[in-house]
């Protein structure tokens, strides 16, 4: 089973399956940040939702102090956007055709001492699912009123033109 892994209701709705895949491809919201993820794919687990062999993909919005908003991106590794000295945290591949590394963090982020991509659960998910790929969309600048109000409906159709290139491929 290949199960397209976001955040919200929101992208949830933007993601159009292709008919040839419709009994293969489920998506699950899980809920915004690494609680949520946690709370949602632990339920999961307990029910035992996940079989050996499902794939694991995710799709979504992230902000960027790199990319202009609409850009389409594979993500290449997940980073920690807190990384500690004293508890430092693994990068995790994902990609490695992709130099584009998006940073989680716990929080929405509007500045950083790193240029990339920021979500709130891509490295949740990586950590649980190592061979997870995804597909993030730009849809603000480090500004937490933008994503809210900004037209990406034809980055949307980027977007699942390239996750579901993926998901075939495999």
């Amino acid at each position: 089973m290949n199960y397209i892994l976001v955040a919200d209701k929101q992208e949830a709705d933007n993601i159009k399956i292709p008919p040839e895949l419709e009994q293969t491809t489920e998506i699950i919201v899980l809920g915004i940040g690494c609680p949520a993820t946690l709370r949602t794919l632990a339920k999961l687990f307990l029910n035992k939702k996940f079989n050996h062999g499902d794939r694991f993909f995710n799709i979504g919005y992230v902000g960027s102090n790199e990319y202009p908003i609409g850009t389409v991106v594979n993500v290449g590794v997940a980073a920690a956007e807190q990384n500690s000295k004293h508890f430092p945290c693994p990068e995790y591949t994902l990609d490695t055709t992709s130099n584009v590394k998006c940073y989680s963090s716990f929080d929405f982020v509007e500045s950083s001492e790193h240029t990339g991509i920021f979500d709130m659960e891509l490295y949740t998910l990586a950590s649980l699912f190592p061979t997870i790929k995804s597909v993030k969309i730009v849809s603000d600048n480090l500004n937490f009123h933008d994503w809210k109000s900004v037209d990406i409906s034809d980055a949307w159709k980027i977007a699942n033109s390239m996750l579901f290139k993926i998901i075939s491929e495999q």
